[in-house]
């Protein structure tokens, strides 16, 4: 875009464009310019409201040899969009007074000139001999609004011959911006404390065209199993309407106003998940959509909040002097895919001394942290704790940790081993934990004169 005008010096003279000579004829772009108020400023430059004006001026010099010959025409490219209603195009002949303006017309092709670049149409102005060789004559362009500085040819015809001043960087003209261009970025993710879970969704809002999009209306849509219960809605634009009124689906919506080229707008807001009537993986689905008058774009996210809830059972199973305790953990219907701890209690009562011999690949301690060493006497009255670290379950499956130990010796008639199932903690730390069923679970094997259970497995497991 033209700079804002401000303040220029014209000592040393100086020149943004200065092509070569042709035919007698040079054309430039001087890098000061005087404004319709006598200001001097930089050249091209804009002045914003009230005024919203950008000043483009440029100076055709004809020297005083035979050949040459006086112009007649000129032709200076412009944005294709700019209506006849919106330029002022001004004259000033040196040593003639002031700017005084004079008549123009616009074209897309002119019969002497040709087309005008693409994107461009012609301004033109004929000279109708108001002057003709030995003369500098400068041409200032006065415009409503601003415009991106394009680099074109300036044409000029004297007598019949078609002169064309182009060389590099030269000369600069307001080019047409380039179209409203918006962009939509939605990004969004779940963030998992103390077993709830917070719904985070940012959007990125940018026009990166060269022309303001108006009017912009913005328009989110989440969709969502009504199993699910969200809480209030934290929004940084409390200006944007939220509406609830049908279940599964809130949308947000609201207008953004005008989004100027190169603005962007953020907006975020956050969705706690309060309550889940039953496990599953719920699937969050965010279509987000900005349009405005020249421009629109969506971008779309999804989230998913998986819900698990297990179930737990225990039995166990004699052979002799040889007990068996089984662990199973179940993933109800719906359940998904998780990664569990369990944390098994056995209490080995006074008077019984027992060998522990196997833990099904889990860790057996004492209390006070000393491993329980297997197929190795153990005096009651002992308290075991074992633990089953990180173990995959399957949605629809069942795990199986299976303890076994052995009765080696007895000084009482009586008594009996208790063995509770205490916990199951979920490590996956992206899941919501609807609980365990079914526990703690307790089984306890009767010492007399059979070793008896109080919870025998329906299926017998092998020892």
């Amino acid at each position: 875009m033209a700079d804002i005008c401000q303040g220029c010096d014209c000592t040393p003279y100086e020149n943004v464009c200065a092509c070569p000579t042709n035919a007698g004829i040079t054309v430039t772009q001087p890098a000061c310019q005087t404004l319709p108020d006598g200001s001097i400023t930089g050249n091209p430059c804009f002045r914003p409201s009230p005024e919203n004006r950008s000043y483009w001026s440029y100076k055709f010099n004809t020297d005083n040899t035979q050949s040459t010959r006086a112009i007649s025409g000129i032709v200076i490219p412009i944005c294709q969009n700019i209506v006849l209603d919106n330029i002022i195009v001004e004259e000033k002949i040196d040593g003639c007074g002031s700017f005084e303006e004079v008549p123009f017309t616009l074209s897309m092709t002119d019969p002497n000139f040709g087309p005008a670049p693409a994107g461009y149409q012609w301004v033109k102005i004929e000279t109708n001999e108001r002057y003709g060789k030995a003369v500098a004559v400068e041409y200032r362009l006065e415009i409503v609004g601003n415009f991106p500085v394009g680099t074109q040819a300036i044409k000029v015809k004297a007598a019949t011959n078609i002169l064309t001043f182009s060389c590099q960087g030269c000369f600069l003209v307001p080019q047409c911006p380039e179209p409203a261009q918006l962009n939509v970025n939605l990004t969004c993710e779940e963030v998992f404390a103390d077993n709830r879970a917070t719904l985070n969704y940012r959007l990125d809002i940018t026009n990166t065209g060269g022309t303001p999009v108006t009017s912009a209306q913005l328009t989110d849509t989440i969709t969502f199993n009504p199993n699910i219960t969200l809480g209030p809605i934290t929004i940084s634009d409390p200006t944007l309407m939220i509406n609830r009124t049908v279940p599964g689906r809130i949308v947000i919506s609201g207008n953004l106003g005008t989004i100027d080229p190169g603005e962007e707008i953020t907006i975020t807001y956050s969705i706690p998940v309060v309550s889940v009537t039953g496990p599953g993986e719920y699937l969050f689905e965010n279509n987000a959509t900005v349009v405005g008058t020249n421009s629109q774009a969506s971008d779309f996210c999804e989230l998913n909040v998986d819900v698990v809830q297990l179930a737990a059972d225990k039995c166990c199973s004699t052979d002799g002097a040889r007990i068996l305790y089984r662990i199973d953990v179940f993933n109800t219907p719906n359940s998904p895919e998780s990664v569990v701890s369990l944390f098994d209690v056995l209490t080995i009562p006074q008077g019984l001394t027992v060998q522990l011999n196997s833990t099904g690949g889990c860790e057996a301690r004492f209390p006070d942290g000393t491993e329980v060493p297997l197929n190795t006497d153990i005096v009651g009255p002992r308290t075991i704790e074992i633990r089953c670290n990180d173990i995959p379950i399957q949605p629809s499956s069942t795990i199986h940790r299976d303890i076994s130990l052995t009765i080696v010796a007895s000084t009482t008639l009586s008594a009996t081993i208790n063995n509770t199932f205490q916990s199951v903690t979920l490590e996956t730390d992206n899941q919501i934990d609807l609980g365990t069923l079914n526990l703690p679970f307790s089984v306890d094997t009767d010492y007399e004169v059979n070793i008896t259970c109080s919870s025998p497995c329906l299926i017998r497991p092998e020892f």
